[in-house]
């Protein structure tokens, strides 16, 4: 099977947060007088030289979505896109052409987050397929299970929807260069039209990472009548069956609560290295987090935030651990948690990848305990997370702590 999972070097930073295109706050784009492409071009060298190897970017396409209510309004985020229009609220098509080949001038690839399914129900008969249709889901089920009540979801099976996707992608793939996709929440669609999307693509993909973010049953859900209730093996199952990585919601929930003896159990901590190198982790990302403050709609969307009290420890064991790690902008641009740059390049300086090995010592101390092997197979780093594990000893230094939270070593 052909997958897109990178060469398992990999550290990935999201590009973008939910309230990037609201008016009047800290971190938006309101009266910046530039688009967000020409801001992360002229990051870009930055961005290379903290150590990240990919930058994914917000939905491309035009979104004029518009809600108001509670005293707040959004909308324009390319989550409700509506035409394949590559001129967005984030910049032009010119603008995306610039920022990827500054990108890859300085090593750095560029991955999309592609919308396949989901619409704005206020707008849907002002879309590129007027509804109702036999582009809609509505007519009749699709391969795809629904997303929330499916009656705005588009029929990926509909050969005219799926090869209008497929110029599409090509169009990014050809004209912008780009190198890849982030598949928004996968639950919506088969893993088998998003294999068959990258197959059909004229070029090859380098890394590609679905969102399969659901832990209660769906009954259409492909992914729920292939492998049952387990919410785990449907997420390495969609992985699997497409050939893509997948984000590590499992690590994720465990995450939150904060107790690094729960950390283990993660996909990207799996005795299978497939499993590790299928895994992308997170601390947070634009839904599940804060944004920076907006007058128009608070602090974005926070549905599954990770509690700032515990990020650092989270982000120590992310990027100290196997699995391909994905760093939220704000938690580095905006609110500058400076151990990311630190833990990035000591991972880079160990030789961790996404497959690496560790051995597992928490059944033995507090907390988190674990040595990580590097990509030859040589014990390279030791962590403790509020543990009472002490170190390696002979032939170690740390490398990097946090007084009383965390303490990383390494092979000298």
């Amino acid at each position: 099977m052909k997958t897109t999972r990178g060469n398992g070097k990999d550290i990935i930073l999201q590009g973008f947060h939910w309230n990037l295109v609201k008016t009047a706050g800290t971190g938006t784009l309101d009266a910046r007088g530039e688009s967000w492409y020409s801001i992360l071009k002229s990051k870009m060298k930055e961005i290379s030289e903290i150590g990240f190897t990919i930058l994914y970017l917000p939905p491309p396409w035009v979104d004029d979505s518009y809600w108001e209510g509670n005293g707040k309004h959004g909308g324009g985020e390319g989550y409700f896109w509506r035409d394949f229009d590559l001129n967005s609220r984030y910049g032009s098509k010119q603008d995306l052409v610039d920022l990827v080949s500054e990108a890859h001038a300085n090593g750095v690839k560029i991955i999309i987050d592609i919308v396949l399914n989901h619409r704005d129900r206020h707008r849907m008969k002002d879309d590129i397929w007027s509804y109702p249709g036999s582009q809609w889901r509505a007519s009749g089920k699709e391969t795809g299970g629904a997303f929330l009540d499916g009656s705005c979801d588009l029929k990926l099976d509909n050969p005219e929807v799926y090869n209008r996707f497929k110029k599409a992608l090509n169009e990014l793939l050809d004209d912008c260069k780009v190198d890849g996709w982030r598949w928004d929440f996968v639950w919506g669609y088969h893993p088998k039209d998003v294999f068959s999307l990258i197959n059909d693509t004229s070029k090859e993909e380098y890394f590609s990472v679905g969102e399969y973010w659901q832990s209660a049953g769906i009954s259409d859900d492909p992914m729920f009548l292939r492998y049952g209730g387990s919410e785990r093996s449907r997420i390495v199952g969609w992985a699997t069956d497409s050939g893509n990585c997948v984000f590590d919601m499992i690590l994720k929930r465990e995450l939150n609560t904060g107790d690094p003896s729960k950390f283990k159990y993660g996909i990207n901590s799996s005795s299978s290295k497939e499993e590790r190198e299928l895994s992308v982790t997170l601390v947070d990302n634009h839904d599940t987090g804060a944004s920076p403050f907006s007058s128009a709609n608070g602090w974005g969307q926070r549905v599954w935030e990770c509690n700032p009290d515990y990020k650092s420890r989270a982000y120590c064991f992310i990027l100290t651990m196997p699995g391909t790690p994905c760093i939220y902008w704000p938690d580095l641009f905006d609110w500058d948690l400076i151990e990311i740059k630190d833990l990035i390049k000591i991972r880079k300086e160990a030789g961790i990848v996404s497959g690496s090995e560790w051995i597992d010592l928490t059944n033995q101390y507090s907390g988190f305990a674990g040595v990580v092997l590097n990509e030859t197979g040589r014990e390279s780093l030791a962590v403790s997370i509020l543990s009472n594990y002490t170190g390696p000893g002979e032939g170690w230094s740390v490398a990097l702590e946090r007084k009383g939270e965390w303490t990383v070593w390494k092979k000298e």
